[in-house]
């Protein structure tokens, strides 16, 4: 008997965001007291991105992709909403590049989601 669709909900999406911000803004409380390589402070990004994401994937039973995409976004704009607080002069090259970290880690996490799903089906089936 196959199961319900599961779907995540605005909360899901939320504690993800939150997440996200989290990493992002340890990082850069860190990074204030030694500098890190910037490809270090990439590979931050966006493993919080890919973390974050994973987990509300997990809520899901299918369409791993737009809901990747969905929650990478809502994670996005939860940051850039938090960091305009705390920011001060052109940061729009950060933002940009926070955006392309956060969908790669989207649609990384959407990935070894579908992976581990279609895995988990076959195991089922056979």
């Amino acid at each position: 008997m196959d199961s319900p669709e599961r779907k995540p909900s605005v909360t899901d999406y939320l504690a993800a965001a939150v997440l996200a911000y989290g990493v992002v803004y340890v990082w850069l409380q860190a990074s204030q007291l030694w500098t890190p390589p910037w490809a270090l402070s990439y590979l931050v990004y966006y493993a919080g991105s890919a973390t974050s994401t994973y987990l509300v994937l997990r809520k899901t039973t299918r369409n791993q992709f737009p809901v990747a995409l969905k929650s990478a976004a809502f994670s996005w704009v939860f940051t850039i909403a938090c960091l305009i607080a705390f920011t001060r002069g052109n940061v729009a090259p950060f933002f940009k590049s926070l955006l392309a970290l956060y969908l790669l880690g989207g649609v990384s996490a959407s990935v070894v989601a579908m992976r581990e799903r279609l895995r988990r089906a076959r195991a089922e089936a056979g």
